[in-house]
């Protein structure tokens, strides 16, 4: 069986060796096992080290700590060695030393930082949209928001200028600091949870500071931080941008040696800035993960025009000339150009989204009808299919060289700033196909399922906002070329980006999903080959989820597993080939870099997939006047259960309150069948292999002889019966005792 992204709990039955295939996957809020707990936070300083060797950030004790939640105490931050020794290089101390200013700012703040003053965190808010999304499609958007107050004083910036310097770095600013996040309690019975499931639930965020705001009163000083996660700082526009023009030439026709031209003209830009902006250049690197072999990935790029060298300092090749790939000017944003380069590759062309969304209508529409759950788990997990398409994201990272030289001309540490695409999963149901219905099976699959008020499991949920747009379709892109639009040519049509015929009619409940002609479509670089109109249709379609069908908010208990661990670690990828990269720490806090879901740490890799959770909808029917209760009939469930994408999350620690705020879009067309809030999963037996499954998964199997749910039934019935007689036999008793007494 083939290891699927969204891999689900698979068992050794250890008499017969058959697999055991759970039904419900779905993985309860781990804060439920204590009875009370406290959110503690940290605030501390990272080393050039740590940011380059990231696997023991979930381990190591925080060093340089700013702001503890418990109190920092009076060893904390003391060095080994001898007391009071110099933190800063012999490089940056001669620096230091011949600005007076400068130095007596530092001392200071180093007076300040060795008095371990407390200070408390009142709010942390993090909204985070992790996938793709309007506002920067293919990376992650994070807002993280602390309210901090210090009851004498004002010191906070004067321990992070401290804290800053005590990891060599002269540029408190722009330097990474580190969030950590831990949950403390007990449980019902006082006692303490184990180590097992805290550290499961420890996360960890580099950061960087943007903003401080101070508010000073009789109680003391109350900040108001704003922080962006690390590994989002080389989106700002000073890195984002090309401040240079020029063209992609590359050296021969594969995906690598376009990226390496990429970084080429980026590091250019930056040593011609030498001596007039900086006084030592930041350095670029450009790589795409090894996934997609950009260094063996051939380009179909014969039929692009060749010209002429441009004057960029390049080799010329035997004649002179190179194939033109991109040209680039001033204003560029890199992640565009990363992105218009992408999607030359032919992993990601229209011809192999088609393919994939033919596997999907074909195998997976055939196993919904004829296998059930089982038979979209099988056909999900089966090598020649799979449940999600293999697109990209681009991850970043920034690491100051606190090693090198301070840049005294723009009063910063020199960076070094890495772009690498990585791949990412998009599911199955993002496909909305009018009229046709991949299934709802893959609720068997999900690890967050919430039940709504009246299922009596409603453990979760606070507040519930839905969004339905009564007048709804989508538009069918086309690509149309100026040049022609005056043209008048009967024998020429210009295809709207679709795919083949549909075979069957399905509906999805009340929800009708239609479609249009449209004439939209998204900007472009200067690439000088052909775009990809079908595939675009559909990622304008995912990036705008507010603009969708049906938009839900959901507010439900704080739970740790929203807070995607390995979305916010910076990107650490490795040369190992032209253009070409592995991130060899990623694994450590995705749990398995392959996985959607971290079993270690029980929590989504949001920057891997989109999570997906089974929302149930129940509603009663009417309330008994008689009995005085809501009647809830197992066969009525609210239209809007189903399957949901969550594309933004957003994190609220109150004075002590920790709840989460989901922002979801249900998958469109996921049939007339509608998912029920089941409660009970029974074992049955088929074929040498045991399974799990719903009492009508169960009964609806059709097995030989008398199966395991045929006794449970059966042992039921007679239980009944026997509490009955009881009953009955009580009643007896209490009237001949009570008798001649009332």
């Amino acid at each position: 069986m083939a290891d699927a992204p969204f891999t689900t709990k698979s068992n050794v039955n250890a008499g017969t060796g058959n697999a055991t295939y759970i039904a419900d996957v779905s993985d309860p809020n781990q804060l439920f096992k204590y009875a009370s707990y406290n959110v503690l936070f940290t605030l501390s300083a990272l080393s050039q080290s740590d940011l380059e060797n990231q696997k023991t950030l979930l381990t190591a004790k925080p060093h340089d700590i700013i702001i503890r939640s418990a109190g920092i105490g009076p060893n904390a931050n003391r060095k080994a060695g001898q007391p009071g020794q110099d933190t800063l290089t012999p490089e940056n101390r001669k620096i230091v030393d011949s600005n007076e200013q400068m130095k007596k700012a530092l001392n200071k703040s180093q007076a300040e930082f060795q008095k371990n003053n407390d200070m408390y965190f009142r709010n942390v808010m993090v909204n985070s949209l992790p996938g793709l999304n309007e506002k920067r499609r293919l990376t992650s958007v994070t807002h993280i928001e602390m309210e901090i107050v210090e009851p004498w004083g004002i010191t906070l910036l004067e321990r992070v200028r401290a804290a800053a310097a005590n990891n060599n770095y002269l540029d408190h600013l722009d330097a990474p600091y580190l969030l950590t996040i831990d949950f403390a309690g007990v449980d019902e019975f006082n006692n303490a949870i184990p180590n097992d499931v805290k550290n499961s639930l420890k996360r960890v965020i580099p950061m960087k500071l943007v903003n401080m705001e101070l508010e000073v009163n009789q109680a003391g000083t109350v900040y108001t931080v704003t922080a962006i996660p690390y590994n989002e700082f080389p989106y700002v526009d000073r890195y984002s941008y090309v401040r240079t023009a020029g063209s992609i030439v590359p050296t021969n026709k594969t995906l690598g040696a376009v990226v390496e031209e990429f970084e080429k003209i980026l590091n250019r830009q930056t040593e011609d800035e030498k001596g007039e902006i900086n006084e030592h250049p930041d350095t670029y690197e450009i790589s795409i993960d090894k996934f997609f072999k950009p260094d063996t990935t051939k380009l179909d790029i014969d039929s692009l025009q060749q010209t002429a060298m441009y004057s960029q300092g390049y080799d010329a090749p035997a004649g002179g000339e190179r194939t033109e790939y991109m040209k680039i000017v001033a204003g560029d944003n890199i992640i565009k150009i990363l992105e218009e380069i992408m999607k030359t590759h032919p992993m990601v062309s229209d011809d192999k989204y088609k393919d994939w969304v033919s596997i999907v209508e074909r195998k997976f529409g055939a196993a919904q009808f004829n296998g059930g759950a089982s038979g979209v788990f099988k056909t999900a997990t089966s090598n020649d299919a799979d449940m999600h398409y293999d697109y990209y994201k681009i991850r970043a990272s920034i690491i100051p060289q606190s090693k090198e030289p301070y840049d005294n001309k723009r009063k910063t540490n020199v960076k070094r700033i890495k772009y690498v695409i990585e791949p990412y999963k998009i599911h199955a149901y993002s496909l909305a196909i009018p009229g046709v219905s991949t299934g709802q099976n893959f609720k068997n699959f999900v690890h967050k399922t919430y039940n709504y008020i009246f299922t009596g499991e409603n453990v979760d949920i606070l507040d519930f906002n839905i969004n339905y747009k009564v007048a709804y379709f989508t538009a069918q892109l086309k690509n149309v070329d100026s040049s022609k639009k005056n043209r008048a040519d009967p024998h020429h049509v210009e295809k709207t980006a679709s795919i083949e015929p549909i075979k069957e009619s399905v509906e999805d409940q009340t929800f009708l999903y239609k479609s249009e002609a449209g004439m939209a479509q998204s900007g472009g670089t200067g690439r000088t080959i052909g775009g990809t109109t079908a595939f675009d249709q559909f990622l304008d379609y995912l990036t705008h989820p507010q603009a969708d069908m049906i938009v839900l908010r959901l507010e439900i208990l704080g739970d740790p597993a929203w807070i995607s661990q390995s979305q916010f670690i910076p990107a650490n990828p490795f040369k190992i080939a032209p253009g070409t990269s592995d991130d060899k720490d990623i694994g450590v806090f995705r749990g398995n870099r392959n996985h959607i879901w971290n079993d270690k740490l029980r929590c989504y890799n949001t920057e891997f997939a989109e999570p997906i959770v089974l929302l149930n909808y129940r509603m009663p029917t009417d309330i008994n006047d008689k009995r005085g209760t809501y009647e809830l009939q197992n066969t009525q469930s609210a239209t809007f259960s189903g399957l949901y994408r969550v594309y933004q999350v957003e994190h609220n620690f109150n004075e002590g309150k920790y709840t989460n705020v989901l922002h979801m879009v249900r998958f469109n067309n996921q049939g007339i069948s509608i998912s029920k809030p089941y409660t009970e999963y029974k074992v049955y037996r088929n074929n040498g292999e045991t399974y799990i499954g719903t009492q009508k998964e169960i009964t609806t199997l059709k097995l030989k002889g008398l199966t395991i749910d045929n006794i449970i039934d059966i042992g039921r019935t007679k239980i009944n019966a026997k509490i009955n007689e009881f009953g009955k036999n009580i009643k007896k008793t209490l009237s001949k005792i009570t008798k001649g007494f009332i």
